[in-house]
């Protein structure tokens, strides 16, 4: 993809995601954190926490890879600042970036992401929060009335009017290295319930 498609296509899906944003109705079933955190969700529900979060000064992570700046720009649009690389320990040129903006900055994170397995959670996210000392907030949504595109997470676009769930879970803490094992398995459990949870009505 050249440079003038991928400059039309920030603004053009930044102006669609506003378009069909502004008539979303979301309904927090819990309180927002007001601390510094890392947010955590899949990456299928990236669209509809963008809009939601939109100039709250978070940062998150994309590739450096053209797939990658199909989300950083419209994302710059929203107000996000945007880490360029990959995630994982905290050697990673992603992570680093990261872990540079954590002093002022909340992070939002796709733990699945950028290519899977779906709805799995990988290291770079409990390795951030080791060396941030950021908690690590999970995220579920639901959507009453989507679009499911046939990609790899299953990437949902909410329709006009759309009903919207979104539950923030217990903020979950990685005080030292010999527990990230243990604090990766209780972030895919805590977002595995809060997900059948959160289900609209």
């Amino acid at each position: 993809m050249n440079k003038v498609l991928l400059f039309l296509e920030k603004y053009l899906a930044a102006a669609f995601v506003s378009l069909v944003g502004i008539t979303w109705k979301y309904n927090l079933q819990t309180p927002q954190p007001k601390e510094k955190v890392i947010y955590t969700f899949w990456h299928r529900n990236m669209i509809p926490l963008m809009y939601l979060h939109r100039g709250e000064n978070i940062v998150i992570l994309a590739s450096s890879s053209k797939d990658g700046e199909l989300i950083a720009g419209p994302a710059k649009l929203f107000g996000y600042k945007i880490a360029r690389g990959s995630s994982g320990r905290k050697g990673s040129s992603g992570t680093r970036e990261l872990i540079r903006y954590a002093t002022e900055n909340s992070i939002g994170i796709t733990p699945d992401g950028p290519k899977g397995p779906p709805e799995k959670i990988k290291d770079g996210v409990t390795f951030l929060s080791y060396f941030t000392k950021l908690p690590i907030v999970p995220i579920a949504v639901d959507i009453k009335s989507e679009t499911v595109l046939k990609s790899w997470d299953k990437f949902r676009i909410p329709h006009f009017f759309s009903k919207i769930n979104v539950t923030y879970g217990t903020p979950v803490c990685v005080e030292n290295k010999i527990e990230m094992e243990n604090k990766k398995l209780l972030l895919q459990n805590n977002l595995e319930e809060l997900t059948i949870k959160n289900i609209v009505r």
